[in-house]
């Protein structure tokens, strides 16, 4: 029989913020001393409390095999905190042996952490401690905080006053009087449109994940450093294509506004060298995926490396169809060479997918898969096991609450002692 755990989790790090305190803290004396430290630093802390109340229950608890923990997540409360969390909860997991979890909660905050824990151990028991006086306005902060993530109502208040500053900085960008006010309202924009349309913590966790690999004891730094130049020369190659035609059109009768045209300029003179910028980044990254043995994140950046090609060939063609459409050049594609640069992208783009999906079944999912292995899904839930692989037709059965189910290699998201799937979101 494993022991049952009585845990107290501080998402954002108040222990270690507050009071420096180490995590996991691990035993009722331990935590004991660990509240006291805290309340010192910070006496209005809910931690305090809920730390208390951990105590009170491991207690009262009649199990003899029992442990009580404090583990702590970051102070963003955001992915990074969730993995620290994950991360200490396998940690105590793999050393104790849990076989249930009782968790003490100071709030909605830390409940969202609910689904983690119970992906890896069992909760039997969630014990919640809200301080009297907050209690309402407790409740108030996380509703409002809910609406905002609700991706409904995050896109009609962030999103969409977003596009609309986006949009308006980016024709007024060559307004040469107000071009510092455009350019911030552009970036305003830009931010929220992440911020509206869920894209900021990805950013956040792809930043964070980038960070480690830039050392210039990498193989990847070359890559990188190339990437950051050719992106700089790339405005520059834009700023250039501007300037010229600036000058092209002075006097000219132009069919479109002058805005839209040098914005169109700057995107001919820029997409190029941004493509090859990506396309660097993209190696280095996949460079350093395969250093760390994250065979399954390949396929990811493999398949934008042909979307940024086919990007490439769209944007190139709009714009210089813009540029002549409006009359600021003398050549440039018609409509029909237009449609035609569509149809190549979308070849390019299906094409490059195929050759992609079939390196990544041949190379890394024949060579891993075998019977026996558990199948789980992409949240953790183990769903069956895999009973038989079939490599001449690419597919695989497994077993699941007495059925026998069919899946193809293409469907693998990642394997290592199991099989993990993308059943939760078919």
């Amino acid at each position: 029989m494993g022991k049952t755990l009585v845990l107290c989790v501080d998402r954002d790090d108040d222990l270690g913020k507050k009071a420096k305190v180490k995590s996991p803290v691990l035993g009722k004396e331990d935590n004991i001393k660990a509240a006291k430290q805290l309340a010192l630093a910070d006496p209005a802390d809910s931690d305090v409390n809920a730390i208390y109340k951990a105590v009170n229950v491991f207690n009262n608890l009649d199990e003899e095999d029992k442990l009580i923990a404090t583990i702590v997540g970051h102070k963003s409360r955001g992915y990074k905190a969730d993995k620290k969390i994950a991360e200490s909860l396998d940690n105590l997991n793999e050393e104790y042996d849990l076989e249930e979890v009782i968790l003490v909660s100071d709030g909605a905050d830390d409940e969202q952490i609910l689904p983690l824990i119970e992906s890896r151990i069992p909760v039997a028991s969630v014990q919640p401690v809200i301080i009297k006086q907050t209690k309402e306005l407790e409740k108030s902060y996380h509703v409002l905080k809910e609406i905002f993530k609700d991706p409904f109502f995050a896109r009609l208040i962030f999103g969409l006053p977003g596009v609309i500053l986006a949009i308006y900085g980016l024709v007024n960008f060559f307004n040469i009087q107000e071009v510092s006010m455009n350019i911030i309202l552009g970036l305003v924009g830009i931010y929220l449109i992440g911020k509206g349309f869920g894209i900021e913590e990805g950013l956040i966790k792809t930043f964070s994940s980038f960070k480690g690999s830039t050392s210039i004891e990498r193989a990847s730094f070359p890559l990188y450093l190339g990437s950051a130049l050719l992106l700089l020369l790339g405005f520059w190659s834009g700023a250039d294509k501007v300037s010229f035609v600036q000058q092209s059109i002075s006097g000219t009768v132009l069919t479109a506004p002058e805005p839209i045209v040098l914005s169109a300029a700057f995107v001919s003179g820029f997409i190029g060298l941004f493509v090859l910028s990506s396309a660097l980044f993209l190696l280095g990254r996949m460079g350093d995926m395969y250093h760390r043995q994250k065979h399954y994140l390949l396929k990811k950046y493999a398949r934008s490396l042909v979307s940024m090609f086919a990007l490439f060939i769209i944007l190139d063609s709009v714009s210089k169809f813009a540029m002549y459409w409006a009359g600021a050049v003398s050549s440039g594609p018609g409509f029909m060479d237009l449609m035609i640069s569509f149809g190549i992208a979308f070849i390019v783009t299906v094409v490059g997918f195929l050759i992609v999906n079939f390196i990544y079944v041949r190379r890394y999912v024949k060579r891993r898969l075998e019977e026996g292995m558990k199948v789980k899904d992409i949240d953790g839930t183990e769903v069956g096991e895999v009973t038989s692989v079939n490599p001449e037709e690419n597919v695989f059965e497994y077993s699941t609450d007495g059925e026998q189910k069919a899946s193809k290699f293409s469907d693998v998201f990642f394997i290592k002692e199991s099989v993990v799937l993308k059943l939760s979101s078919l």
